[in-house]
């Protein structure tokens, strides 16, 4: 009789680390990217802040655009179908960004960008989710990893645009959108891979309807939470160069934040697989609410790393709290539709925050813009714990 085991089913996290660079390729180079490319365009278009927020709320336009398609679209197509035609959306819009300084060219492309992104976002979570789904102990942590391909995105982003723009000036930035379109394409062969593997639930689609009992108040939230941090993201590099901050520390305040981002589902690990998705996502909202505060109190050098990292470390949690709550109150087949709902108010959120806090920024000052986005996240922290409370009351 041999004395040798059965191989055990080992639960590796590689799948989802590869799902993650769609992560990476529609928010952290297709959205965030922006916030970088911003003061360039800026300058050599001649724009004010609400020019330049008009842009970043197009894109959030195209998400809603994508979200509320995604939602119908979910009736007829898979999850994976959508993953994969959002991505190709998404990379192809990226370049195109570089072909003309008009608007009305700019706005279409942002638009597009936009809608990939939703599909890419809403769907990719359901793909982890259905690799994921008998493993209770790697859920969360997998969920999280996926959203945390952002931060690799983010990095890169940082890595392509800013040395590019030092050396060659603002009237590069089309380069800029080149190169950006090149890396998203390459980056997104992996999770395209990864659509195209059999799965019961990500290769059907719903028509069932949802309930969303238990659901308003921490849908609320993310609305909120959407709306705030969001300002950050778009005007935190503009409000550094205000302040006379260099592109090479510019660069090095991106890359701890991409930096807190990647690491995040490990850091908030035991939160994502243990706690209660609505504290977690209130937790979340906190520690993006700190880092988004610390300029405002210490405009330093100090104050600016530390605000990274902690942003960094809980902006992504965030949509990964949703989504664990997502996959505990839906059945399977409701998962994607689930979160494309939740991407649809997560969307309208970010199409508020940009043009408001730069409306608010040419009025006073981009601090009065970033004290608006605090203010909003301030809000979002609350509304899950009041859930909380009245479910349990």
């Amino acid at each position: 009789m041999s004395n040798k085991r059965a191989p055990q089913n080992v639960v590796t996290l590689w799948p989802a680390f590869g799902l993650g660079l769609s992560v990476a390729v529609s928010v952290g180079l297709a959205r965030f990217s922006y916030a970088l490319i911003l003061p360039a365009m800026q300058v050599d278009l001649a724009w004010n802040y609400a020019q330049a927020g008009w842009l970043n709320t197009a894109n959030a336009l195209g998400y809603v655009a994508g979200a509320v398609s995604g939602y119908f679209l979910l009736r007829r197509l898979s999850p994976a179908w959508l993953f994969s035609a959002g991505l190709y959306l998404t990379f192809l819009a990226l370049p195109a960004t570089a072909l003309s300084a008009q608007i009305g060219w700019l706005t279409i492309a942002r638009l597009l960008s936009g809608i990939g992104a939703a599909w890419t976002f809403s769907c990719g979570v359901v793909l982890v989710h259905a690799r994921y789904r008998h493993s209770q102990n790697h859920g969360g942590t997998a969920t999280g990893l996926f959203f945390a391909g952002a931060g690799l995105g983010i990095a890169l982003s940082g890595v392509v645009v800013s040395p590019m723009l030092a050396h060659w000036g603002v009237g590069a930035w089309p380069q800029a959108w080149l190169l950006l379109g090149l890396a998203a394409a390459l980056l997104s062969i992996w999770p395209l891979r990864e659509a195209r593997r059999p799965s019961e639930i990500a290769n059907a689609p719903s028509d069932r309807g949802l309930s969303m009992r238990g659901l308003w108040t921490p849908l609320l939230g993310y609305f909120v939470f959407a709306s705030g941090y969001i300002v950050y993201m778009t005007f935190i590099i503009a409000w550094m160069h205000n302040q006379g901050w260099s592109w090479l520390f510019g660069l090095s305040v991106w890359l701890i934040l991409g930096g807190g981002v990647a690491v995040s589902p490990f850091v908030w690990r035991r939160a994502l697989n243990r706690w209660p998705p609505e504290f977690t996502l209130s937790a979340s909202c906190l520690s993006t609410l700190i880092g988004a505060a610390i300029p405002i109190v210490d405009p330093g050098k100090a104050g600016l790393l530390c605000s990274a990292a902690i942003f960094g470390l809980g902006v992504f949690i965030a949509p990964s709290s949703v989504a664990v709550l997502v996959r505990r109150q839906m059945s399977t087949e409701l998962w994607a539709r689930g979160m494309t709902l939740f991407t649809v108010v997560f969307a309208l959120g970010q199409v508020i925050g940009p043009v408001a806090a730069g409306w608010i920024a040419d009025v006073t000052t981009l601090n009065g813009a970033m004290l608006f986005g605090i203010v909003l996240l301030l809000v979002a922290t609350l509304l899950p714990l009041a859930g909380m409370a009245s479910n349990s009351a």
